[in-house]
């Protein structure tokens, strides 16, 4: 009998798909945690908040799609993350509690300028309808992100950046939306031939989501 077999008789034993996580070390959870506490008595400041993320889709489909055999005695193992390349486009998107932004494709390597660029375009002019005049906008600690320039806009322009522990994309709810987004364009294995396909379908899936 093959191992498949035996696994597939197992009681204690389930297929399942692999979990990723950034390689936290102890200086970031103590952050995370500093992060949670300083914000749990939060309520009515989430309504304010604009999450925005940029996200990379493949042309033969997501990454990730890998499986094991867990055994049911112990905890779920958790795999580092592999970034790949090739073969993919690039989004910037974002959104609150009034709503998304349009989607923003980046189809070179973003720099500090090519970055405020995007908020200029997708960000600014529809910020009040997604998190009221008072609205407070979370990015991640890329150092593109961080920018003197960039730093320098966000002061000009009055805009209160939400503080960010690095490595925590699973705090930020926009990956919620990441995955609507990726089932309804990779829905049943759909793979694309150019990037203009692909684009045509991110475009037309969140076109389809509603918040």
């Amino acid at each position: 009998m093959d191992d498949q077999s035996c696994y597939k008789r197992s009681h204690i034993l389930k297929k399942m798909k692999k979990k990723h996580s950034p390689a936290l070390t102890t200086a970031h959870k103590i952050l995370r945690l500093t992060w949670a506490k300083d914000h749990m008595t939060w309520n009515n400041e989430w309504h304010k908040v604009i999450w925005s993320d940029e996200k990379k889709f493949n042309l033969d489909g997501p990454d990730g799609f890998s499986y094991y055999w867990y055994d049911l005695r112990k905890e779920e193992e958790i795999f580092s993350t592999r970034v790949q390349g090739g073969g993919s486009v690039v989004i910037w998107a974002s959104f609150g509690r009034g709503g998304k932004s349009s989607i923003c494709f980046i189809d070179r390597r973003m720099n500090s300028n090519g970055y405020c660029e995007v908020l200029k375009k997708h960000l600014l002019n529809i910020a009040d309808s997604l998190g009221g005049f008072e609205w407070i906008f979370q990015q991640y600690n890329a150092p593109v992100h961080r920018a003197k320039v960039n730093l320098a806009w966000f002061k000009s322009q009055k805009i209160n950046v939400l503080p960010w522990p690095s490595l925590s994309p699973d705090l930020n709810p926009i990956e919620n939306l990441w995955g609507m987004l990726s089932r309804k364009v990779s829905s049943e294995g759909k793979q694309f031939r150019t990037k203009g396909q692909l684009k045509a379908a991110i475009l037309k899936s969140w076109e389809e989501i509603s918040i």
